[in-house]
């Protein structure tokens, strides 16, 4: 049980993160009003001079914008598939406790085996077993 709960929090924190990082791409995509992107010392000559920056810098710009975009929609779909897969392992999980617990439940109820309030586990012998 606790491996299920560790397991749902971390697929949790999984898809937090991915839609963290998908809103952050989208926000510097479409933010119109950002810095350069790169500061070494070729950009700082070429913010200098105002000719060669304009036709230059922002097709890149926008080129790695882009790049990192299509990155980030790549890792929230590998998100989603592991979260749907994770759904579809608690479920199966889900059904088999619940295919244990009962037949748990039939053969108390059989009276051939007894759960003790410690959980100890005492099997019937005799009359044919």
């Amino acid at each position: 049980m606790k491996q299920i709960s560790a397991l749902i929090g971390a697929l949790v924190i999984t898809f937090m993160m991915g839609t963290a990082i998908v809103l952050i791409g989208a926000n510097v995509l479409f933010n119109k009003n950002s810095a350069p992107l790169s500061n070494s010392p070729s950009d700082a000559a070429s913010i200098s001079s105002p000719t060669t920056t304009g036709s230059t810098q922002d097709p890149a710009s926008i080129q790695q914008l882009q790049n990192l975009i299509s990155q980030y929609q790549t890792r929230e779909q590998q998100y989603q598939t592991q979260l749907n897969q994770a759904q579809q392992d608690i479920q199966q999980a889900s059904s088999q406790i619940q295919q244990y617990q009962a037949l748990i439940v039939a053969l108390q109820q059989r009276g051939i085996i007894s759960i003790g309030q410690d959980g100890t586990v005492s099997i019937r012998r005799g009359n044919g077993f």
